[in-house]
């Protein structure tokens, strides 16, 4: 039986996707409604993501926005903090990871394999998307983890944002979490999926 708390860690493009799709997954009875969730994520909303994330309003401390969004259905908690050691990730059964680095990936990759715990990685530039679900060994997750790199990323590509175009991956790749998630709930596998649309 898994785990009926999951960490959600990041709550910008994919992230603040996920929960509202959670959020009518768990309105139609389709996951248990005291199932616990918590999204950790640092950063404030800026104008700017408001086309692209799913936000109402700029300013404010994205894993606290979520919260008072969705806090009337979604047992859940925010986490206005940055995942940085494995200490913040004891007491969750399952991580969502909608985060923008590698050095978080690793972290929780690693601490899933040492504490038999599932993960998904979602993750999505414009119109290319990636789902990733705890595969059987700790190498073939990690072979899609590149640990050299420090940057930070975006869900939308940079090109397109300068033109003032926003693709749709990041909501796709949130839909494709939530029915992962469920497949996990429920005891089915999963596989990876890599897309460009």
């Amino acid at each position: 039986m898994l785990d009926k708390k999951i960490l959600i860690i990041g709550g910008g493009g994919i992230g603040s996707y996920l929960v509202a799709e959670l959020n009518d997954v768990v309105a139609y009875e389709q996951i248990s409604p005291y199932t616990k969730f918590c999204v950790a994520d640092a950063d404030i909303v800026e104008l700017k993501q408001l086309r692209y994330q799913k936000f109402d309003e700029a300013g404010k401390n994205k894993a606290k926005s979520l919260k008072k969004m969705y806090d009337e259905i979604l047992d859940i908690q925010a986490y206005d903090k940055r995942i940085t050691r494995e200490g913040q990730l004891i007491g969750f059964g399952i991580i969502i990871l909608c985060v923008d680095n590698e050095k978080t990936r690793k972290l929780v990759m690693d601490y899933c394999y040492k504490t038999n715990k599932e993960f998904i990685d979602l993750r999505a530039t414009g119109r290319r998307i990636f789902a990733l679900p705890k595969q059987r060994l700790q190498k073939d997750s990690l072979k899609f983890v590149d640990e050299e790199d420090n940057r930070e990323y975006s869900c939308q590509e940079k090109e397109d944002k300068e033109q003032g175009r926003i693709q749709l991956g990041n909501r796709i790749v949130a839909r494709i979490g939530v029915q992962m998630l469920l497949n996990l709930l429920r005891g089915h596998s999963n596989k990876i999926l890599s897309v460009v649309i």
